[in-house]
């Protein structure tokens, strides 16, 4: 358990990430070689939190940060995956009464996952494929045989 003390706060409004990241996003929603085109920032923010739990760890936001989407772009499930995240982080439930550290947690996560979504999806080798070992691996160290 963790000594945190959390306070019953509200998320605000946006999902803040750091302002030179705001191209990798862009990048890998724009352009055709992305497995990412055209999907919402919202979505790419959420596999940016997911990688980054599992590759890159949380990066503090460096600077006051740019709006990526209002938190309404958010449904139920990536809203649940959020929190789960911030649970497993802080090891207790209690951090859902806290949305301002939750939201913290996921965009701490992004932060660090982007860089490496971006780099995986632009670097050698084929996306899709690569992506695709990467949750197998995932999958595998969760459910052993």
């Amino acid at each position: 358990m963790s000594d945190q003390i959390y306070e019953d706060t509200s998320p605000g409004r946006d999902y803040y990430i750091q302002e030179d990241k705001h191209e990798l996003y862009k990048e890998l929603q724009e352009s055709e070689e992305s497995p990412f085109t055209e999907s919402e920032l919202n979505e790419i923010f959420v596999f940016a939190v997911a990688y980054g739990s599992r590759k890159a760890g949380r990066t503090p936001i460096d600077g006051a940060g740019r709006a990526l989407f209002n938190r309404p772009a958010h449904n139920d499930q990536t809203l649940w995956f959020i929190r789960s995240v911030a649970v497993a982080e802080e090891r207790t439930t209690d951090v859902l009464i806290d949305g301002e550290k939750v939201k913290e947690i996921a965009e701490e996560y992004a932060n660090g996952g982007i860089t490496e979504l971006h780099n995986k999806v632009f670097g050698p080798g084929d996306p899709l494929i690569e992506l695709s070992d990467d949750v197998i691996e995932l999958a595998q160290e969760h459910n052993p045989e």
